[in-house]
């Protein structure tokens, strides 16, 4: 093991289809040799991150995602009228079981963490055992779409309501450098004559923008941002996959030389460190 290696985390962020978006960032770190040491997931992200901490591959997952039809999404939605929300959630479970299978946390490659809501206490769970199917339908539970979930932890709900980018929790797991992959923060959109979906999605954007300023330490000099430039895109148009894959690939590039700055200044300072422990003994 390279002592002097700095450990880098990934944080995926919440944001419904445009959470495809971190298959490109992926994509990107993979090909040029940038290894992942930590994965926090939440929502989409956590999807996401639990199918590349158990198989490290991302062109394999890509071409998963790329061989789904409009049609297989639609059959996905199954209709609730009990009314814990619009979507049983079943076919979506069934959907997750076969990208994961049965596999735990115990089972990945690479540390994960998934991040949810507990609905009663209003307080962050992270979860880091147990089944990842589990994990990964609590994540993505969008109050009034899917049914709340109840867990040991607790009734959980969608983890982007309290953590939606959680480069904190990253940085817990001992992360030297931390990437983290922000989906929510929109600050200002211009909209007129807004229906009522436009203006809950609109409103759950806002309340998600200051959750993730909030748990961004913007002082912390081995943070980087990548922020896709997804708000051209629908939220709920999973089937336009090579939109998101490709614009998170974009900003992935154009943060490349910024991560590999940041990797050679922490490599140096592994290094000195080193020396001084050496010299001290």
């Amino acid at each position: 093991m390279n002592k002097n290696k700095p450990k880098i985390g990934i944080a995926l962020g919440s944001g419904g289809a445009n959470g495809l978006a971190h298959i490109g960032v992926l994509k990107v770190l993979e090909e040029n040799n940038v290894p992942i040491d930590y994965i926090v997931g939440c929502s989409m992200g956590a999807i996401i991150g639990a199918c590349y901490a158990l198989n490290p591959n991302i062109k394999e997952e890509e071409k998963k995602v790329l061989s789904l039809t409009k049609r297989d999404l639609i059959k996905l939605i199954d209709l609730n009228f009990q009314r814990r929300g619009l979507i049983h959630g079943n076919k979506v479970r069934n959907f997750i079981e076969n990208l994961v299978e049965d596999k735990s946390f115990s089972d990945t490659k690479i540390p994960l963490q998934i991040v949810s809501t507990d609905l009663e206490s209003g307080k962050e769970i992270i979860i880091n055992k147990g089944k990842l199917v589990d994990a990964i339908m609590a994540s993505i539970s969008i109050p009034g779409i899917f049914p709340p979930v109840r867990t040991k932890e607790g009734l959980l709900v969608d983890g982007g309501l309290i953590n939606p980018t959680p480069t904190n929790i990253v940085k817990k797991m001992g992360a030297d450098i931390i990437i983290g992959i922000d989906l929510t923060m929109r600050h200002e959109e211009k909209l007129e004559n807004p229906n009522i979906l436009k203006t809950l999605l609109r409103s759950y954007e806002i309340l998600r923008t200051q959750s993730t300023e909030f748990n961004i330490n913007r002082n912390d000099k081995n943070l980087l941002i990548i922020k896709p430039n997804v708000m051209r895109f629908t939220t709920f148009k999973f089937y336009e996959f090579q939109k998101f894959i490709e614009e998170g690939e974009r900003v992935a590039k154009e943060a490349l030389p910024k991560i590999k700055s940041r990797l050679k200044k922490e490599k140096r300072k592994n290094r000195f460190r080193f020396f001084i422990k050496v010299l001290g003994k």
